[in-house]
């Protein structure tokens, strides 16, 4: 999905170039039990707070000051007395809570969303799709591929040996369809090159502060964490994946009906309710369509040319 961070720092100095030490190994994405709603549903949800699950694309205080807004607007639009958002530290932290009862709703990455629709369809918590974001006017964005210009890399084929630095493997922009353009150029993501995976848009600064040779993000990355133009200049895109679905809002199934129904009216009546425009127009997505499960097809089948899972990601742990 596409990310807006605003806030993360820049490294201060170029750091060591050993990925390890600068923070940057390899982590595994464990399953996260969110602070302060490690409860399930009471009896009487409507008289609980609507409780709105979001990925990490940035610090929690900033997403909880952008996503209070619409939670509180969709708490309004269900009944629900007010609406609480929740963060948790990786992206498959927000599917564990969906999975556990934690969170009613959740707003997920493109490739969050297909792995565990697929992983839970079985389960009284399979996702139900609710709605889909526009961004910069459209339903889709890209990932790119990019390195410092004074690198001495200009293809995918360059990085063979090279350090690598991704998102989190959750994130379809910053992981699945990179590393699926890396294969298709016949360099292996995990064996040929020395990766490693970062939170949001991290893998900017790696690059440019020279901890690794390339990165992988969403396609206003490196405008967004590099404000000075000189900056700018000094990274160079050298591949673009496949458009890919901006993301998917969703509640987990076993909510009651009225409560589902009332979300999916909420998003079609944001569009034009005061109220849901400003909410929407605080977290940078003021057009919302009905979701459209069939439209992420194209990221299932790049999941499938990887072999990836919720299980082989380690994401969500078997209850």
């Amino acid at each position: 999905m596409p990310i807006r961070v605003r806030t993360t720092p820049k490294l201060s100095s170029p750091k060591p170039r050993s990925l390890r030490r600068a923070g940057f190994a390899l982590a595994a994405v464990t399953a996260i039990t969110i602070s302060g709603c490690s409860h399930k549903s009471s009896s009487n949800p409507a008289q609980e707070p609507l409780r709105v699950g979001v990925i990490p694309f940035d610090k929690a205080s900033v997403i909880i000051d952008e996503y209070t807004p619409l939670a509180t607007y969709l708490s309004k639009k269900t009944g629900r007395p007010s609406g609480k958002v929740f963060v948790t530290p990786e992206y498959a932290g927000v599917l564990q809570a969906l999975r556990a009862d934690q969170v009613d709703c959740a707003y997920l990455s493109p490739l969050a969303y297909v792995l565990a629709a697929n992983e839970f369809k079985n389960l009284p918590e399979h996702l139900v799709p609710i709605a889909m974001p526009y961004f910069h006017g459209k339903l889709t964005y890209q990932g790119i591929i990019f390195v410092r210009t004074d690198s001495g890399i200009h293809k995918i084929t360059d990085f063979k040996g090279k350090s690598f630095v991704f998102a989190d493997r959750t994130s379809a922009s910053g992981y699945l369809y990179p590393a699926g353009l890396m294969k298709e150029a016949g360099v292996d993501p995990q064996r040929d090159v020395k990766a490693a995976n970062i939170t949001g848009a991290g893998s900017v600064l790696a690059v440019y502060n020279k901890v690794a040779d390339g990165g992988a993000s969403y396609e206003d990355a490196i405008e967004q964490q590099l404000k000075d133009p000189a900056e700018v200049k000094q990274m160079s895109v050298i591949a673009k994946t496949d458009p890919i679905p901006n993301g998917m809002f969703v509640a987990r199934g076993n909510l009651d009906p009225k409560t589902i129904a009332a979300l999916q009216k909420a998003f079609v009546d944001i569009n034009t309710d005061p109220e849901g425009q400003a909410a929407a127009q605080k977290i940078l997505y003021p057009k919302w369509v009905p979701a459209d499960d069939p439209f992420f097809d194209s990221v299932r089948k790049k999941a499938t040319i990887l072999g990836l899972s919720l299980e082989s990601l380690k994401g969500v742990k078997k209850k």
